[in-house]
């Protein structure tokens, strides 16, 4: 007589229930292990374009201008970016400009203010700061030269944009506005408690949670007065 053995349905459920604890446990690390992946990512690709910036300087005794990072085009068709292209030509300080893996989706994106996929960029004099910002749709605006600091922001896992203060629609913001286009801040007080309490807010911080409030920044050059800027400096990836 043949013998015939097979599961029955309590064992097959009790393999059911095992593999989705397995996956209840793995999915979650697997997404994490992602976002500290693009995280090291932003800190890398900041590290190549700080030393770009750097050899800028060394032969144009200045950074490069303000840029708001985005890689698409205003709606009279000409070009977002300014300052990361002047790494690229006429001298290549940097072969390609690096594409944050966290962008494209900062708060929400228009014809007027498109979505920014690259990582952006403020630059200024030390106690002086950048030129006023003109309006969407223009090219490109004036520039406090020679600009001896510099900061690079990137959304971080959160993808929203964090720097730019105020409160928008359904878009979490911080109080002060810490726009790159703003940068050094000078009209800020730098030693404000508050200010220096919301800086750190500002920053990306992975024991709050992989993917949590706050940008992930770079800031190089001279290092304005301050204690917020002590802080930044010294917290922030260098």
């Amino acid at each position: 007589m043949e013998d015939k053995r097979a599961f029955t349905l309590i064992e097959l459920l009790i393999v059911v229930a095992i593999i989705a604890i397995l996956a209840a446990i793995a999915v979650p690390n697997f997404l994490e292990a992602q976002v500290r992946s693009k995280v090291s990512r932003c800190k890398s690709d900041m590290r190549s374009l700080s030393q770009a910036q750097e050899a800028y300087f060394v032969d144009w005794n200045s950074y490069t201008k303000y840029d708001r990072g985005g890689d698409n085009v205003w709606a009279g068709g000409q070009p977002v970016i300014e300052g990361w292209k002047q790494l690229t030509t006429p001298v290549a300080y940097i072969a390609t400009i690096p594409r944050d893996p966290f962008g494209q989706s900062r708060t929400n994106p228009t014809t007027a203010n498109p979505s920014a996929g690259l990582y952006e960029l403020g630059s200024g004099e030390v106690g002086i700061g950048p030129s006023a910002p003109q309006a969407d749709g223009v090219p490109d605006r004036p520039m406090q030269r020679p600009a001896n600091t510099y900061m690079i922001s990137g959304n971080g896992p959160d993808h929203l944009d964090q720097t730019r203060g105020t409160a928008a629609s359904g878009v979490p913001r911080l109080t002060f506005a810490w726009n790159e286009w703003n940068y050094p801040w000078v009209a800020l007080q730098a030693n404000s408690p508050a200010m220096v309490a919301e800086s750190l807010m500002l920053i990306y911080d992975p024991t709050n949670g992989t993917i949590s409030w706050g940008d992930i920044l770079r800031f190089g050059g001279q290092k304005p007065g301050g204690q917020v800027f002590d802080v930044l400096w010294t917290v922030t990836s260098r």
